[in-house]
């Protein structure tokens, strides 16, 4: 009786996987709705357009990946994650990028994240970043180069106490970054290296009650400041 009843269940098994597997390819599971979540600045129609799926469609030929690819290629899209939801939905959980920096370009500006992602053209309220050896961008583009690196570093390393006083940093090269500050106090930094000793100096000047038109601290070892 024993191997008839192993037999039994080895059948049945094999029966339900089946049956299993025919309903999650049978014409039954069609794709009737896409539903979008997280997003805030990137539309649900951008992001339903970008998805690329179509009603009636099977859920076996969604494959989340390739989606997931294609809607993180929308400027704003940090991370898309896609889910099958049965019998005829699939969602799109978005995670956005995060807004950092302006970026001034001749007369164009542009909000990056902190990466130098392009999310859109024009904006305020975040820090400015000017003097960029860039030309005309797009939403969508990233921003490599080592000015734009080294601008970012500088701003990262800010004493928080100084950052909300900077007005705007220049950075036309990695080797030629300064800030102004909302003061119009200037502030040449040189380079993107040593910078806790050169944070040190430009608080150590502040700190003093002074007021200076420019302060140098190419050299950390030998800082240079001019009074108003």
């Amino acid at each position: 009786m024993r191997p008839r009843t192993g037999v039994a269940i080895a059948g049945a098994v094999v029966a339900l996987g089946g049956a299993g597997f025919g309903i999650w390819n049978s014409s039954w599971l069609k794709l009737e709705t896409v539903q979008v979540t997280g997003n805030r600045h990137a539309t649900t129609g951008e992001v339903q357009a970008a998805a690329a799926l179509s009603p009636g469609m099977r859920l076996t030929a969604v494959s989340g990946a390739r989606v997931s690819a294609r809607v993180e290629g929308l400027p704003w899209v940090d991370v898309a994650t896609v889910t099958h939801i049965l019998p005829s939905r699939v969602r799109i959980a978005i995670r956005e990028r995060t807004p950092a920096f302006v970026v001034q370009a001749g007369a164009h500006s542009y909000l990056v994240d902190h990466s130098g992602v392009v999310l859109q053209e024009g904006a305020t309220g975040y820090p400015l970043i000017a003097g960029l050896p860039l030309g005309v961008s797009y939403p969508g583009d990233h921003l490599t180069m080592p000015a734009f690196g080294a601008a970012v570093k500088i701003l990262d390393a800010l004493p928080a106490d100084l950052k909300p006083r900077v007005g705007a940093v220049s950075a036309p090269s990695p080797d030629v970054v300064g800030l102004v500050l909302t003061d119009k106090t200037t502030i040449t930094y040189g380079g993107a290296g040593n910078l806790a000793e050169k944070n040190y100096d430009i608080v150590t000047l502040l700190a003093g009650g002074k007021a200076y038109t420019s302060i140098d601290v190419r050299s950390f070892t030998h800082p240079a400041a001019t009074p108003r």
